[in-house]
């Protein structure tokens, strides 16, 4: 008996072994199964249990190997503070934190003071219209005029007639984006100027593609644009009669414990660090930056941070958000460019790494944030750091993986 019921072990071990995509190969390990088998020892069996125990555990990253990996690019690439979170499956949760969150009063930066997002919070209003579409609010498939067509923008839309939701979800619109435009620099030269600060309603910033010619058809090619998530957030509150950020709370905030994401619903936003561009302070002695993170809205409007960031990616791809088959929708949805099909924009994320990871970076000014949870490996990473320009935070968060797997 004791022969049979270590063999049984071994394979249930060498199960253990295959699904979480380890590879056993040391010398001893073979010895001790070679040793289980031919005489059924059992020390020999606990201890190869131990070891194989010992050989999960190495696989994780813990605080102090995260930070040595981070201080690293936080100096060279001069980020006065520079934060990540890992997430694995079985809910471990490593953070780490290194530089500054306030350089000019030295203070170090934590885990938990918030940073605008940027866009990882299109995630968040993509996941919002299909928790609609589950409720039966809305489909996907609705004519933007449905719920925006009296709008006084909206006849002025490029390809108005035949947007659908699910355009406006994966940037499939033939719409435009307002930053490149003419209007929106001059407009936020002047206002800077003579309003002391950047401000826009999300009106404004539709109005701004309006009268343009479609970059496409709908539905035949993508271009990011941060106005048709705008549009997205008007039918979100037409659909509900609603706030955005009154829904957020309720159906994925406070379900979720995200307690330390909030809405950027007013000019100074508190418990955040500065921003910092070129160097430059971007916060205000009242807080107040020059460019109003209220303009944002369902483009992104959140402050958070790492963990929050991991939490609630994972949460979503293990459909304890939405549905898993809402899930399937999102990632599989989209434009897909037949020269590039290693990745594609599905519903609020990009699907990378020819479909096994999903993924968002953020930016407003003054900082940057990444967010990817590979679907195989079951991990979650976030990073985020309090400046903006030419950092490529994707290639951070591929570093952490090559150290988390």
């Amino acid at each position: 008996m004791g022969s049979d019921f270590a063999r049984k072990s071994i394979r249930i071990n060498s199960l253990v072994v295959t699904t979480s995509g380890r590879q056993v190969v040391s010398r001893v390990f073979d010895n001790l199964l070679q040793n289980i088998t031919d005489n059924g020892c059992a020390s020999h069996l606990f201890l190869f249990v131990a070891l194989l125990l010992s050989q999960g555990n190495a696989a994780k990253l813990d605080q102090d190997v995260l930070t040595e990996l981070l201080t690293p690019i936080q100096i060279e690439q001069e980020m006065p503070g520079l934060r990540a979170a890992v997430l694995y499956n079985d809910g471990a949760l490593i953070q780490s934190a290194v530089g500054l969150a306030d350089v000019e009063n030295n203070i170090p930066l934590d885990h938990n003071i918030g940073m605008p997002g940027g866009s990882t919070g299109k995630s968040f209003a993509a996941t919002i219209v299909m928790l609609l579409t589950e409720d039966g609010t809305l489909s996907v498939d609705d004519l933007a005029s449905e719920w925006v067509g009296k709008e006084p923008w909206f006849d002025d839309l490029p390809n108005n007639e035949d947007i659908r939701i699910r355009h406006l979800l994966s940037h499939s619109s033939g719409l435009s984006d307002y930053p490149g435009t003419t209007r929106y620099m001059m407009l936020s030269i002047w206002r800077a100027l003579f309003r002391g600060g950047i401000r826009f309603t999300p009106d404004e910033l539709i109005e701004m593609v309006a009268n343009k010619k479609p970059l496409f058809p709908v539905g035949k090619g993508f271009a990011y644009s941060d106005s048709g998530y705008l549009v997205l957030g008007k039918i979100i509150e037409a659909a509900t009669a609603g706030d955005y950020y009154n829904l957020l709370q309720d159906r994925i905030l406070t379900p979720q414990n995200l307690d330390l994401i909030r809405p950027q619903n007013v000019s100074a936003l508190p418990d955040i660090t500065p921003g910092y561009t070129r160097g430059a302070r971007n916060l205000r002695d009242d807080g107040t930056m020059k460019s109003d993170p209220t303009s944002e809205w369902t483009g992104g409007g959140l402050v958070t941070n790492p963990t929050m960031l991991v939490l609630f990616f994972s949460a979503l791809a293990r459909g304890e958000i939405v549905k898993p088959d809402t899930f399937e929708l999102m990632r599989n949805s989209g434009w897909q460019d037949p020269n590039s099909p290693d990745w594609h924009y599905g519903f609020g994320l990009f699907v990378t790494h020819n479909g096994n990871v999903v993924e968002h970076g953020g930016l407003w000014m003054g900082y940057r944030s990444h967010v990817r949870h590979y679907l195989d490996k079951q991990i979650t990473i976030a990073v985020q750091t309090n400046r903006d320009g030419p950092i490529n935070l994707e290639a951070v968060v591929d570093q952490i993986a090559q150290r988390a797997n």
